[in-house]
């Protein structure tokens, strides 16, 4: 475990992550970020800053996985969960989590 987290570590404290690297990014006219973080359990995460719903889908596509082996495996779904209905046609959607 990364030490910084260790140190944070208490019976109230709890979802502890450290952030790594911020993208930012466009995906046609639409300005989008990335976060890549290091959780307290050795497993990297991300989160994007837009979900996108591609025209005439029900929804927008989120990556189904939460925890990665890397940080490349973690922009890997990040890349995926931005680009995998993308079409120029539908509709961005803020990420609240982000």
């Amino acid at each position: 475990m990364d030490r910084d987290l260790e140190l944070l570590e208490s019976e109230h404290a709890y979802d502890i992550k450290k952030l790594l690297n911020e993208y930012k990014l466009k995906i046609g006219d639409q300005k989008v970020g990335i976060k890549t973080y290091l959780d307290s359990n050795g497993y990297y995460q991300m989160e994007t800053s837009h979900l996108y719903r591609g025209e005439g889908k029900a929804g927008v596509y989120t990556a189904s996985a939460a925890n990665f082996q890397s940080e490349y495996e973690a922009l890997t779904f990040a890349k995926r969960q931005l680009l995998s209905f993308y079409d120029g046609q539908g509709e961005w959607f803020k990420n609240e989590m982000y």
